[in-house]
């Protein structure tokens, strides 16, 4: 019987090793682009969230003046009519 010998091309360890190599390392780039990806659209998501709710906040702080405005109407009206109620 032949005795073959174990050469660094020959060895299955080398190509096993080699294969895991390009494996992950394929598999590795696939998902950092995959989770970059992700990773870009959920802080686009965030952004468009951030950038409503400082609009609807411009607009609630809109709307308190505009109450503010009216309830210091109403009190100088019902003020005036008191006034006129007393003489």
């Amino acid at each position: 019987m032949a005795t073959q010998e174990v050469t660094f091309l020959t060895d299955p360890y080398t190509w096993t090793t080699l294969s895991f190599v390009l494996v992950v390392g394929f598999g590795g780039f696939k998902a950092v682009k995959g989770i970059s990806a992700a990773l870009d659209k959920r802080a686009q998501k965030i952004s468009d969230e951030l950038d409503e709710a400082q609009r609807l906040r411009e607009e609630a702080q809109e709307l308190l003046a505009n109450y503010q405005a009216k309830q210091r109407e109403a009190l100088k009206e019902a003020d005036e009519i008191r006034a006129h109620a007393k003489v």
